[in-house]
């Protein structure tokens, strides 16, 4: 998966085994209500836009990770997902610099099957007063061109990462309701 490539691409030699994996207690209702997950060393929270529901995913590759898609199926290459694993590092100033990490991050997304150019949407920035970063990218494939949003954040030893999606010819018509959502993502 896209998230599986990100992690994999930040975090090279930086992941521990995943032991201990439990099932973390779900707590949200879709219709704009706080998204809250807390697991075994992790917790967030994320309020999605409206019609949104969470999801897993049948096969997870992650120590946590939930996908959010419209309910009624209306726009299915708009999603928003969320995923959390173990890494070594304590914050994403020792990964490197957002443009570094941006540069990571770009290059998984290139390498991916598919996958023809990916280019940076907007320069990559820490988000003031969070220690996340933030990094807005395109890319384009044998399955169209989208515009992906993410926030990356490392807490106690464990990498968050929030990416929304969308077609790119539907990102101007979504733009505000995607950084209004990507903006109430919390670390507990």
């Amino acid at each position: 998966s896209r998230r599986t490539a990100i992690h994999n691409a930040l975090l090279l030699g930086a992941t521990v085994p995943l032991t201990g994996l439990c099932t973390p207690a779900l707590a949200a209702d879709a219709a704009s209500e706080p998204f809250v997950r807390q697991g075994k060393g992790y917790g967030y929270t994320f309020v999605p836009p409206p019609g949104f529901a969470p999801g897993k995913k049948p096969v997870q590759t992650h120590l946590d990770e939930v996908n959010f898609n419209l309910e009624d199926g209306s726009a299915p290459r708009y999603t928003y997902g969320v995923t959390v694993d173990p890494v070594r590092i304590s914050t994403l100033a020792e990964f490197g610099k957002p443009e570094e990490v941006a540069a990571r991050v770009v290059t998984a997304e290139v390498n991916r099957d598919g996958i023809f150019e990916v280019t940076l949407a907007r320069d990559p920035v820490e988000v003031a007063g969070s220690g996340a970063y933030a990094i807005e990218y395109i890319s384009d494939g044998k399955r169209g061109k989208k515009h992906f949003v993410t926030r990356i954040f490392v807490k106690e030893q464990r990498l968050y990462v929030l990416t929304a999606q969308v077609k790119e010819d539907e990102y101007a018509d979504r733009e505000r309701e995607i950084g209004e959502c990507v903006d109430t993502f919390r670390l507990l």
